[in-house]
């Protein structure tokens, strides 16, 4: 029974460090370099400058391949009273050229690719102390970038984070991201590609098959603080219909009540998005029916190495139907169970009308665009994820850096003097919790917990967020709050624990007993174990009583392993020498210090230390030698494993360590107390009498 006990202890143990592994330290091995995170969020050139309509691969159709797939033109701008947009006719594609021999569009792209465009001040913008819109009016009346105002971009910019914002998408990069083009010999021609904006207006074509991005023009006046409003009036191809096309934004706190809606949210982070298409003269309207609008484009973050968190979800509040950027690459399963090939592209059709809202998420921030009413939902037809990659030097390969979703919508036919107008609430923010759970609508969902392996961690972490919201309420500051969380554990655990001691204090007397019995029965197991069970029995001792407190601290480990890494609250998050909660501790001043090519992390090593000195402490009669060397193995084996993890996570492991250790001591100082005040007993070992039973 014992050797049992150790096996089953050791089994979960291995388990245990085995899946920390896999989703702590483990990189993906299509992982992007992750020093491109910052150059994802320099600000970018002024948002009023035209970019060129993205030649995204989601206007594609799923059975034609992804080369195929061309943009037309920008129309030239139009006057809403003067002039109207007219659709382009298609563009024949004219076929890849090949690489030059020397230097290829690849490699110079690349190059080019470093340098980031100068800060430069928004021309045409709207901002409300959370979030600055910089619109890009010849982009399909959409947002070039948001400025998240509260959040900073980097580090060293925390303290200032309104001037060095964290910008949600980036326009511009058309020498950094592209998508291939295939030569008869099988080498790819890499044509630049820009990043969509923002809720873009760009319909789709000939069947999908081809994007028309119109230009508009803003009407509101530039010292409008509360709503901008951009219109372009556009020519149906077929019906010569006038469409004059309306886009309002404004933030949803700032926005009155519509009867028959729900009410706006008043989150300052929630802007709300109106476009109004009316037609201006007497013929109807029908081939500008298929439109969609981008979510925008979030940069993998530094701690998420796995690339777990960036995807593009759809909810309907029952189902949440998500799209993770694995998808694009090809996997190879575990020893084959469930390889699966790269995609090009993943559309998810809305056929049943019920999505309550789509979102594109990283580890730290969420955009989510909800439909406010029914009528607006069943507008909606599908979602087409497509990854972005970046152009890569001659001879290698390209993983997807991050993935975008297009939303498609279908407007019914519209006759003469007829308006349709779609409403839509878009959160850009963090991904808070609490936060999304207030704005209604299911979209709390958006804040997904990593499993482990196939059991859902969703209830055990929520209660672990819910908990830290509390107590960070309380104390002020999260570490505080880790720390708070850490003894309130303890204290529900430590009945379990003390328990534990008590029986492998209880233990280590009888090692002389026990060593008899082995001895005696070396050649006989079965009788072995039961002298044994006889022993404990008789002497009230629980050979498993120290399997209990482990079994519980393995869902405790891995439910907070898994909060921290979704906790966005906890980014730059300082304590002490801790500069970001969020990431490895670094010593300020030795953030560049290297051994043997590994940064010095503290608290590992703290932790390391103190789980060693707690193991030195508690008695294990029942190990062997060979034993004990395999479980101080492990325990080593476990702060290396953890040495890459979040320092939230290390914080609460080493003043874990350090309160088990306090336990110990006054446990057993009580044990000390209560056998000076016994009567002296002493433990004699006589002959069996009867059916192996031993009389001490």
């Amino acid at each position: 029974m014992d050797k049992k006990s150790i096996a089953i202890g050791i089994a979960l143990l291995t388990t245990a460090i085995g899946i920390f592994a896999w989703n702590g330290i483990n990189q993906s091995d299509h992982q992007p370099a992750k020093t491109d995170t910052a150059a994802a969020t320099t600000p970018a050139a002024t948002a009023a400058t035209p970019a060129p309509t993205a030649p995204s691969a989601a206007a594609t159709p799923a059975t034609a391949a992804a080369p195929t797939a061309t943009a037309a033109p920008v129309a030239p701008a139009a006057t809403p009273t003067t002039s109207a947009a007219t659709v382009p006719p298609a563009a024949t594609p004219a076929p890849p050229a090949p690489p030059p021999s020397t230097t290829s569009t690849a490699s110079t792209s690349s190059t080019t690719s470093t340098a980031a465009p100068p800060p430069a001040a928004p021309a045409d913008s709207l901002e409300n102390g959370t979030l600055r819109l910089d619109f890009s009016p010849a982009n399909g009346g959409g947002i070039a970038n948001i400025a998240l105002l509260k959040q900073a971009d980097t580090l060293d910019n925390r303290k200032d984070s309104a001037a060095h914002p964290y910008l949600f998408n980036r326009t511009g990069l058309e020498a950094t991201f592209g998508h291939p083009s295939y030569l008869p010999d099988g080498r790819a021609v890499w044509t630049p590609t820009p990043i969509p904006s923002i809720l873009g207006l760009t319909f789709r074509l000939d069947n999908d098959t081809r994007l028309w991005t119109p230009v508009f023009t803003r009407v509101s006046a530039a010292n409008d603080k509360t709503r901008a409003i951009f219109t372009a009036t556009l020519v149906d191809p077929v019906t010569q219909s006038r469409i004059l096309v309306t886009r309002t934004y404004s933030f949803a706190q700032d926005a009155p009540p519509v009867a028959g809606t729900i009410p706006p949210p008043t989150d300052p982070h929630v802007v709300r998005v109106e476009t109004k298409f009316r037609v201006q003269n007497d013929k109807p309207a029908y081939t500008l029916a298929r439109f969609q609008l981008n979510l925008g484009t979030l940069p993998p973050t530094e701690g998420d190495y796995s690339n777990q968190f960036l995807g593009v979800s759809a909810c309907d509040g029952d189902n949440f139907d998500r799209t993770e950027l694995g998808a694009f690459s090809d996997s190879s399963g575990v020893f084959g169970i469930g390889k699966s090939a790269a995609k090009t592209a993943d559309i998810k059709s809305n056929a049943a009308q019920k999505w309550k809202w789509v979102s594109a998420t990283n580890q730290y921030f969420a955009a989510i665009l909800q439909f406010d009413t029914d009528t607006n939902r069943r507008l909606v037809t599908d979602l087409r994820v497509t990854p972005l990659r970046k152009i890569p030097p001659p001879g290698q390969i390209s993983p997807p850096y991050t993935a975008t979703g297009d939303v498609g919508f279908q407007l019914p036919p519209l006759n003469p003097g007829q308006e349709i107008t779609l409403t839509a609430d878009f959160y850009v923010g963090t991904r808070e919790y609490a936060r999304l759970a207030a704005l209604g609508h299911d979209q709390e969902k958006a804040v997904h917990f990593a499993k482990l392996w196939f059991i859902s961690m969703d209830p055990l972490c929520k209660i672990f967020v819910v908990i830290l919201d509390l107590l960070h309420g309380l104390t002020g500051a999260w570490a505080l709050a880790i720390i708070a969380l850490t003894v309130i554990i303890k204290a529900i655990t430590w009945p379990l624990v003390t328990a534990q001691q008590r029986s492998a204090e209880k233990m280590r007397k009888f090692q002389g007993p026990m060593k008899a019995i082995r001895e005696k029965y070396k050649d006989d197991q079965k009788r072995q174990q039961l002298e044994m069970m006889n022993l404990y029995k008789e002497h009230k001792i629980n050979p498993l009583a120290g399997c209990l407190p482990v079994l519980i601290q393995i869902p405790i480990f891995s439910g907070l392993f898994f909060t921290f890494q979704s906790l966005a609250q906890l980014r730059f998050q300082s304590f002490l020498w801790i500069t970001d909660l969020s990431m490895p501790d670094t010593i300020p001043g030795l953030e560049d210090f290297t051994l043997l090519g590994v940064h010095l992390h503290i608290l590992p090593i703290l932790m390391g230390v103190t789980m060693l000195l707690n193991m030195k402490l508690t008695p294990m009669p029942n190990m062997e030698g060979q034993q004990k060397m395999i479980f101080y193995g492990m325990m080593i084996m476990f702060p290396v494993i953890c040495y890459g993890m979040p320092s939230a996570l290390m914080l609460y492991y080493a003043v874990q360590n350090v309160l088990t250790i306090f336990q110990t001591f006054h446990t057993r100082r009580r044990i000390r107390i209560e056998e000076t005040n016994a009567p002296a007993t002493a433990v004699v070992v006589e002959k069996p009498r009867g059916k192996g039973k031993y009389k001490w």
